[in-house]
């Protein structure tokens, strides 16, 4: 059979019966089931960044079955089928595919902001830190090649917040932006010590997560210690290398940020933020995850009036919110924090971004 080299139909344009279905799909689960008869038919649930889709090979069921296996990718040619009110695919044709041929984005969730973009303006804020241990140390972290690849490409969580390709630096940039207005408005603040603890807060979530194709998956290594130890970690072992003669109370703080911006120890810190800083870097993480979520919600309702969500059992509540037709009609003022600083606002990467997606 011949293959395609874009993807074809995604799962969501799969909604009718009869429909014709042709495209690439990752294969999520695989089962050889039975038919009333005792005849074997192939049953998978195939997915892309759209959603999932059940499926079935009615005919040589097995033969096709062994052809692949869970997490390989495969090009199919069918038809949408009805069952018990929902559409499933039947599979005429099917054909296992080379992942590296396949387009990544096709089947994971990616920010929607330039990557480049945002790292570039993150860099340029980690440039700014003056004192001399916290500089050495955070430049010694992202000057290693592998964590510096990782920190651009990894996801914030599996599926709360920013869960996507690039979730980590783009929370973690609105993070560190965060500071910088609050500094400004309590400028008793240890800036440098603020600024080094939003950059490094979920440098731990590099090894927690596994994101090299989909889904979005837990390490064994997340799932032991998590990404709150592992970033941790990670601070005092660069901490060591650049200052071998111990450690000092700079980096105590500054790990303390880290162990403690969950703010509380049922939400996985060992210990409670203790210090101010590491009180601001809590609620400004907490902010940002949590209207990244309700953002989240807001594109499940592409509407123009606001309404309510369903119950969301994590947070215990439901929301008012309008959908993303609404929040479009909305006009914001001028970044504030951007003029405290002298910059003209439209120049932000991460703030042109987020202009050129509400178009």
């Amino acid at each position: 059979m011949n293959t395609p080299s874009n993807k074809g139909h995604f799962v969501a344009e799969i909604q009718a019966a009869n429909s014709k279905v042709q495209g690439i799909f990752l294969v999520e689960e695989k089962n050889i089931l039975e038919t009333k008869n005792g005849a074997p038919y192939a049953a998978l649930v195939l997915s892309d960044k759209t959603g999932k889709v059940s499926a079935r090979i009615w005919e040589d069921g097995k033969s096709w079955f062994d052809l692949f296996e869970k997490g390989d990718f495969i090009f199919i040619k069918g038809e949408g089928a009805e069952f018990r009110g929902a559409v499933q695919v039947r599979i005429l044709e099917v054909a296992r595919i080379d992942a590296d041929t396949v387009d990544i984005r096709d089947f994971m969730p990616y920010t929607a902001f330039s990557i480049d973009d945002m790292w570039k303006e993150l860099m340029r804020y980690k440039r700014e830190i003056k004192d001399p241990e916290l500089r050495s140390i955070i430049h010694a972290i992202f000057d290693d090649h592998t964590i510096g690849h990782l920190f651009r490409r990894a996801p914030a969580a599996k599926k709360m917040h920013h869960a996507c390709i690039g979730g980590l630096l783009e929370h973690t940039l609105s993070v560190v932006r965060l500071a910088r207005f609050m500094l400004k408005n309590y400028p008793w603040l240890k800036r440098d010590l603020l600024i080094a603890g939003a950059i490094l807060h979920d440098i731990g979530k590099i090894e927690e997560f596994s994101f090299d194709r989909p889904p979005i998956e837990y390490t064994d290594k997340g799932r032991l210690l998590g990404h709150v130890v592992i970033g941790a970690n990670i601070i005092e072992r660069f901490s060591s290398l650049v200052h071998p003669k111990g450690t000092t109370e700079t980096v105590r703080l500054l790990t303390h940020m880290v162990l403690s911006h969950h703010g509380q120890r049922e939400f996985g810190s060992p210990v409670l933020p203790m210090t101010e800083e590491a009180l601001v870097l809590h609620l400004m993480d907490d902010l940002d995850a949590k209207l990244n979520f309700m953002q989240g919600l807001k594109d499940q309702g592409p509407t123009s009036q606001y309404k309510w969500t369903d119950y969301q059992a994590l947070l215990g509540r439901y929301f008012f919110l309008p959908g993303m037709d609404q929040a479009a009609r909305l006009e914001d003022g001028p970044d504030e924090s951007a003029m405290m600083e002298g910059e003209d606002p439209i120049q932000s990467p991460m703030l042109r971004s987020q202009k050129d997606l509400w178009k």
